[in-house]
Order: C-alpha cells, then sequence, then structure tokens
C-alpha cells in the first residue's frame, strides 16, 4: 500500500453522509469529493454547520450512532476503499495510520487516567509494545510536543494541564503510532493567540520531520494561509470552491468564498465597518431547490434558486459550483438583455 509521491494518498469520491432523526434525513454532506497528495496540507473551511467536521468523522468512521449514516460514495487510502473494509479492519487503521486531533481535548481526553496512560494505551494497541516500551515512548511523545518536564506531566491527569498543554497531549496521542494521514478539526479554536501560534507552529514542524499529511478543518482563514496547499471551502454540505491557497485568496470565484474573505478585517487599510455575507445558513431540513447559495448571494438570477450548479473545472485545475462560470450564464446575460 505504498504511495508514490504526486499522487493523492487520500481520495474522498461524492461521501454523502445523514443524519436520520424523527423529523427526517438531514444531508450533512452532500456529494463532497477532494483528494490530497502525501506531506500536503489540505485546508476545509466553511461556517458552522456546513459539514466539514462531518465529513471528517466520516473518514475515521465516528459518526455519531445510531443516527449518522454514510449513505453513498468512496473513501480511498492508499489505493483500498476504507468503507468496504470491517469494523474489526478500520480499528487497525484508525490510530495507527490516520489519526484525529479533536476540537475540544477536555471532552476528548479520559479524566480518570493519566495522560500518560493515555498516550501509552494508544502505542500499546498498534505497535504491540511492552507497558514499560509504551510508557517511555509515551514520555518521548510529550517531548516531542513541547511539553516541558515530560516525565512529571506524563503523571498528570487532565484537569492539571492548562488548555495548550492538553492540546498538544491530543497531538502526542495523534502522532504517537506515526500516521500517513492527520486529521486536526478546528486544533486551535478554544486556546489563546500566542498558544495557537506555538500549535500551529508545532504541527508545521512535525510535518516537516515526519512527513505526515494534514486535513485542516477550520472556519479560520488565517490558520488556512498560514497551513495549507489546497483549499476546500464548504457551504451546506457541499463543496462550492476547490484551489490551492494561493489562488484562493489572490482569485477567488465563488461569491461565498469572495464574502468570507471580504468579511475578514483588513490592516493594512482604514475599515469603518467589516462587510457582511446577509442572510443565514439554510436549515437542514429545508435546503434550497437550486444552488444553497443563491438566497444569499448578490449576483443571484432565477436560474440559480432552479438548478443546483456541477463543480465546474477552470483552466487552472481549480474548481467553482457556481452558473456565473458556465455557457448557461451568459445565456441569462442575452436573455435578460433582449
Amino acid at each position: 500500500m505504498g504511495v508514490k509521491s504526486g499522487t493523492p494518498i487520500l481520495e474522498v469520491k461524492n461521501l454523502k453522509t445523514s443524519f436520520f432523526t424523527d423529523e427526517g434525513e438531514v444531508k450533512a454532506v452532500d456529494g463532497v469529493s477532494f483528494s490530497i497528495e502525501k506531506g500536503k496540507t489540505l485546508g476545509i473551511v466553511g461556517e458552522s454547520g456546513c459539514g466539514k467536521s462531518i465529513t471528517s468523522l466520516s473518514i475515521m468512521r465516528l459518526l455519531p450512532q445510531p443516527a449518522g449514516k454514510i449513505v453513498g460514495g468512496e473513501i480511498w487510502f492508499k489505493g483500498e476503499n476504507l468503507l468496504e473494509k470491517s469494523d474489526k479492519e478500520f480499528r487497525h487503521i484508525r490510530g495507527k495510520h490516520i489519526s484525529m486531533i479533536f476540537q475540544e481535548p477536555m471532552t476528548s481526553l479520559n479524566p480518570v487516567f493519566t495522560v500518560g496512560d493515555q498516550i501509552a494505551e494508544t502505542i500499546r494497541i498498534h505497535e504491540k509494545k511492552s507497558k514499560k516500551e509504551a510508557w517511555e515512548k509515551a514520555v518521548e511523545m510529550l517531548k516531542l510536543v513541547g511539553i516541558p518536564s515530560p516525565e512529571k506531566r506524563a503523571r498528570q491527569y487532565p484537569f492539571e494541564l492548562s488548555g495548550g498543554m492538553r492540546q498538544r497531549v491530543m497531538i502526542a496521542i495523534a502522532l504517537a503510532c506515526s500516521p500517513e494521514l492527520l486529521i486536526a478539526d478546528e486544533p486551535t479554536t478554544a486556546l489563546d493567540v500566542t498558544i495557537q501560534a506555538q500549535i500551529l507552529e508545532l504541527m508545521k514542524k512535525l510535518q516537516e520531520e515526519l512527513g505526515t499529511t494534514i486535513i485542516m478543518i477550520t472556519h479560520d482563514l488565517g490558520v488556512v494561509a498560514e497551513m495549507c496547499d489546497k483549499v476546500a471551502v464548504m457551504y451546506a454540505g457541499k463543496v462550492v470552491e476547490y484551489a490551492d491557497v494561493y489562488t484562493l485568496f489572490e482569485n477567488p470565484k465563488h461569491p461565498y468564498t469572495i464574502g468570507l474573505l471580504e468579511s475578514l478585517p483588513r490592516h493594512d487599510e482604514d475599515q469603518e465597518e467589516l462587510a457582511v455575507i446577509k442572510g443565514s445558513v439554510p436549515s437542514p431540513f429545508n435546503m434550497p431547490k437550486g444552488c444553497r447559495f443563491a438566497p444569499r448571494c448578490p449576483h443571484a438570477k432565477p436560474m440559480c434558486f432552479d438548478h443546483l450548479p456541477e463543480l465546474q473545472t477552470m483552466e487552472d485545475g481549480n474548481q467553482v459550483r457556481c452558473w456565473i462560470y458556465t455557457d448557461k450564464w451568459d445565456e441569462q446575460k442575452e436573455v435578460a438583455t433582449k
């Protein structure tokens, strides 16, 4: 299952994940596709509720049960479809080959075990080491993620550590078995700015040293600019733009991406007030018939409300889901001017 340089280590194809509730089916992820090459970083961005965390939990097969189900698509990792694996087979992949840093370390760490024991458990499960060897490696991992006095900290419980240290422990657990793919779900959300910068710097350093491929789930475009090679912008369960990071910031195409970038504070010019995207995200129980962004889009035409556009591949290889970039948009303009 080796991966040649330049070929995707992970390919997600037309992934569909739904939640089945008393009120009906919620299509949380609705036909999402992307790929990521070995050693690169992909950012998945969008507002809360757009489906980015559910995409990552689908890859990890950790959806809330019994409501959450993958109802369609494929997830290819190193040439094998993960959705064809049994639960037992996947347990050998999760934690060893693919790991995840969760959003909130206080709820992800077990309060009744020391942090050293929690790292050592992961090592024992996947690497068949003795208790002593696993403990020594756990201490080594704490040192690797920049925790001072690692021998002392390994014997402490999560509540005895600061938020930044708990997040470093989560990274240590995720990296304990040198996974090829690391999914980081909002890894710096609850941390202050200084600690955020340290955690991101640590992740970049570890990526360089270990060659890890990273998927960064975030709503922070500053993190994307600093960390990512490619970016998938999600809105209401669908990818609306998929581009390399430079193009996304220099020449964004989808009106939603443009709105996100315009709402960022600028330090190089006076801003009396920040731009906002008017309206709100549609209810998952009542999605628009056409383009899901149409009710909030300043450029929307009648066709946008009636028909959902496909992802268009542009000349530069980047993709955008918008009627503006199709022949039909020009036809609409001609009709409007007659």
